[in-house]
Order: structure tokens, then sequence, then C-alpha cells
């Protein structure tokens, strides 16, 4: 165990470095604010596009890069892109169960219940107790479907696995809501 003063000089070094790194990120920061335009725009061009990205990705089957890119795409409201890469994904793997989640919570955002649906029941035959895949497949089954049943049984199920966290307490509202139904 050290002692008092070694422990107090090991936390005066941490924060010491801790400072001067922010330190170099506030002045690197403000450099690039105070750049002409110019000079930005000469740099861009430099960038790799997101297309080559995508290109080299599914060229070396890196499906992680593809996933990073494919998040990025959503993060940045490109929604048709981030589905075609998805895509690629599965294309190169099948059966990853990240990409085919993604995608059926990118369609169920956009009211595409029944190509939600599609990933949703390829990643439950092979996962019949996938939680995410559960709950997703009740909403859309609820709200797309209006097959109240079918969601209250997969939102049943989520809950029972999941036992706590948002996601179940708005399944248990939505249990109740199309219970009644």
């Amino acid at each position: 165990m050290l002692s008092f003063k070694t422990r107090k000089r090991f936390i005066k070094a941490v924060f010491w470095v801790l400072t001067i790194a922010l330190g170099i990120g506030l002045v690197g920061s403000s450099v690039i604010w105070t750049m002409p335009d110019e000079v930005l725009q000469e740099a861009a061009p430099q960038q790799e596009t997101i297309e080559s990205q995508i290109a080299k990705a599914e060229a070396r089957k890196d499906i992680g890069t593809l996933l990073l890119i494919a998040g990025s795409c959503v993060e940045n409201n490109d929604i048709k892109r981030a589905e075609e890469v998805y895509k690629k994904v599965l294309d190169i793997a099948p059966e990853n169960e990240a990409a085919r989640l993604s995608l059926a919570e990118m369609y169920y955002m956009n009211n595409r219940y029944d190509d939600a649906l599609a990933q949703l029941e390829a990643i439950l035959e092979k996962s019949p107790d996938h939680q995410k895949a559960l709950f997703y497949r009740g909403l859309s089954r609820g709200f797309g479907k209006q097959d109240y049943d079918g969601a209250v049984s997969d939102l049943k199920k989520f809950v029972s696995l999941a036992k706590s966290g948002p996601d179940v307490d708005a399944a248990r509202e939505q249990i109740a809501e199309w219970s009644a139904k």
C-alpha cells in the first residue's frame, strides 16, 4: 500500500498530466477554429471520401469498419447510405446479428415494420431469447401490424429476460395498453 505522501504525489502527477493534455487539446482546437477557410478547404480533398472507405472495407471484408461507417451514417442522418452499408455487412456475413439488429432498429424508427420484422425474425430464428430483437419485434407487431396478442407475448418474454431498464419500463407500458385491446 502506498503511503499518504506517495499517493498525494501520484494524484498531483495525474492532475498535471490531465491539465497539460487538456491544454494541448484546447490550443489545437483553437488553431482549427481560427484557420482561414481556404486552408480548411485545401485540407478537405485530402480526406478519404466515405465511398472509398466503404469500398476499401468491403474489399477487405472488414465488418468492424463497415459497422462503424454505418453507425456514423445513422448518426449523421444518412439513412439510405447506412442501410446500404448494413446490407453489405450482411452480404459478407449473413449471420451478423449486430448489423441485422441495427438495420431492424433503423427500419422500425422509419415505420418500415415489415422490413424490421424480416430482420428480427432472422435474428430470433437463431437466437430465440435475443432481448433487443424480442423488444423490437413486439413493438413492430403492435405498432405496425396491430397484432397486439403477438406483441404482448414478445414484450412479456423480453421483460422476463431483461428484468429492468428503460426498455423494460416502456415494454410494461405497452403491455398494459395492448392487453386492454
